[in-house]
């Protein structure tokens, strides 16, 4: 795959993320750097910004899996005296607006958070070449 691969589906993404309430996960100003030589901020290339993406989009899911949030609640279980929590609530900071999350609502999402996470490695290792089958 080349930049223009890459740029294809940070917009494919992108659109995605908007769609799933996510926006902010794909504005760009999250993924410039800044030249500690000549002080000029940029943008990162396609390929680390696509991965990166998906990261943030990990991060993002991983507060809202019930598979996190029960084996969160059941190590905080394991630490304290009496029964522990049974509800967890958490508030959302994006672009000035705070947001409450009732993690006792959410669903589990770790089919997804598996499937991001090995779809992050094959980026990463370079597994998306050009003309590659995955059938």
């Amino acid at each position: 795959m080349d930049d223009e691969d890459y740029r294809a589906l940070i917009e494919l993404v992108a659109g995605e993320l908007r769609r799933s309430g996510a926006p902010e996960v794909a504005y760009e100003r999250h993924y410039h750097r800044v030249n500690v030589e000549s002080g000029q901020a940029y943008l990162v290339e396609p390929q680390k910004r696509l991965i990166e993406m998906l990261r943030a989009f990990d991060r993002y899911v991983s507060v809202r899996d019930r598979a996190l949030v029960e084996q969160s609640m059941n190590a905080i279980s394991r630490t304290t005296r009496g029964e522990g929590p049974n509800r967890v609530v958490v508030e959302l900071a994006s672009d000035g607006e705070v947001r409450e999350v009732d993690l006792s609502e959410v669903p589990d999402m770790s089919a997804v958070r598996h499937d991001l996470s090995n779809l992050i490695a094959r980026l990463s290792d370079n597994g998306f070449r050009s003309g590659e089958d995955d059938r």
